[in-house]
């Protein structure tokens, strides 16, 4: 009943079926499980770190190192004074589907090393969003600063090209400390914080980066979607194999009552002419 399985053209449809569609399906299944296991990681650092006290910079940022990946979010205290000769615009950053800048201004500590701040964000002022904004200036003086560590940015933690040349002045696609620091010459320590309060108080033209979500994405439901589609491919191949062994036993059986019609016939006209009488012959 179910030779036909075997035939070339419903091979191919095995192979459709087990080696290219259930494969896929459990591979990005997989890989979105991945993805949601390294999200629920990633807010349980960031949930530790938020909710621990904040500690001095030096105990967490040393100079040229980078900070590692348990350190990143902490939130930390620092005091210096801010380099107004020494800040960037770090490029394509939004607020609520506005684009906009990071304003990026190193800090000069007492021992003479110093770090980047993310001060905030700041909108474009014209059309062109390539075009560099006034930057406000920072608080003058000594600012204490409360913020949250981050790593060094590079193309292998943010996907993004660290361009260097070819932009306008003052701007910065990554805020890369490795970088900043030769082209500076400071000697910055090997991560940026961005602010949470400041005193005293930076421009109200700046807008504080806002905590960082604790949503676990969508990665949870992708990842048993893909696996749902690997259960109704095989449910659909047996599906199909069933209703083709069905209407082949359906053709079967129509073929068989047909035969046995005709036979049946056949037998009824041999009868007819059995008994019909023969006339003598003259």
């Amino acid at each position: 009943m179910y030779r036909f399985v075997f035939s070339w053209r419903w091979i191919r449809l095995h192979v459709l079926i087990w080696l290219i569609l259930i494969p896929a399906f459990i591979g990005l299944g997989m890989w979105q499980r991945g993805r949601y296991h390294e999200r629920k990681a990633e807010n349980a650092v960031i949930k530790v770190a938020m909710d621990a006290a904040p500690v001095p910079i030096e105990g967490v940022d040393a100079i040229g190192a980078p900070v590692p990946r348990t350190s990143r979010w902490k939130q930390v205290t620092l005091a210096g004074t801010y380099d107004a000769g020494h800040q960037f615009l770090a490029r394509n950053h939004q607020v609520s589907g506005n684009p906009g800048f990071w304003v990026i201004t190193a800090l000069r500590l007492a021992d003479g090393t110093a770090v980047l701040i993310n001060r905030g964000w700041i909108p474009t002022v014209t059309t062109d969003q390539q075009q560099s904004p006034p930057i406000p200036a920072p608080p003058a003086g000594t600012v204490t600063l409360t913020g949250r560590l981050q790593q060094s940015e590079t193309k292998g933690n943010t996907g993004i090209r660290d361009v260097s040349s070819g932009l306008p002045g003052g701007q910065i696609s990554l805020v890369n400390t490795e970088s900043l620091a030769a082209k500076t010459g400071l000697r910055l320590r090997g991560g940026y914080a961005e602010v949470i309060s400041s005193q005293p108080a930076d421009s109200p033209q700046i807008t504080a980066i806002d905590k960082p979500s604790l949503d676990e994405g969508p990665y949870l439901s992708y990842w048993f979607q893909w696996w749902l589609f690997g259960l109704i491919a095989i449910g659909a191949w047996v599906t199909i194999i069933r209703r083709e062994a069905q209407h082949r036993a359906r053709e079967a059986e129509e073929d068989e009552e047909d035969e046995a019609d005709e036979a049946g016939e056949y037998e009824g006209e041999e009868a007819a002419r059995d008994a019909t009488p023969t006339a003598p012959t003259p």
